[in-house]
C-alpha cells in the first residue's frame, strides 16, 4: 500500500523524521536511501535499496520501529515523484533564508545574533 509523503529540500535536517532519498546513478536507475538522525537513545543511520518501494517499506518499518513522525522524501533535482510510490506533498520554498529554529536549542541571545545578522545582511 502507497503512503502518503511529505518532500523536503535536500540536505534539510529533520529530526523527528526518517529521510527517503531518491536520485538517478550514473547509469540512469533510480536507487533510493534511508537515513535518520540520532535523536534521544535512538543512532543515527541509513541504508541503501535498488529501487523507491523497498526504500519506502524500510523508511516506514523504521519508523514505526523508533517512534519517528513521518517519513520525508528528499527528490534529486529533475526527478520526477511515480505515482505508485504513493503521494507526495510537495514543499513551498522557505521564506527565510535559515528556516524555523525553534527547535535548535539557541539561547535568546544567540537567536536575537542570529536574526540580527540576518537583517543586516538584507539592508546591506
Amino acid at each position: 500500500m502507497a503512503g502518503n509523503y511529505r518532500q523536503v529540500v535536500i540536505g534539510e535536517k529533520t529530526l523527528d523524521a526518517v529521510t527517503v532519498g531518491v536520485e538517478r546513478d550514473a547509469a540512469g536507475a533510480i536507487k533510493a536511501s534511508i537515513w535518520w538522525e540520532a535523536v534521544g537513545d535512538v543512532d543515527a543511520d541509513e541504508a541503501e535499496y535498488d529501487d523507491v518501494p523497498a526504500a519506502l517499506a524500510a523508511a516506514e518499518a523504521s519508523r514505526e520501529l523508533h517512534g519517528f513522525s513521518e517519513v520525508v522524501v528528499a527528490l534529486q533535482d529533475g526527478l520526477q515523484w511515480d505515482a505508485e510510490w504513493g503521494l507526495l506533498a510537495r514543499q513551498e520554498r522557505q521564506k527565510e533564508p535559515i528556516g524555523d529554529v525553534s527547535n535548535m536549542d539557541l539561547t535568546d541571545n544567540e537567536a536575537f545574533d542570529l536574526a540580527a545578522g540576518i537583517e543586516a545582511e538584507r539592508d546591506a
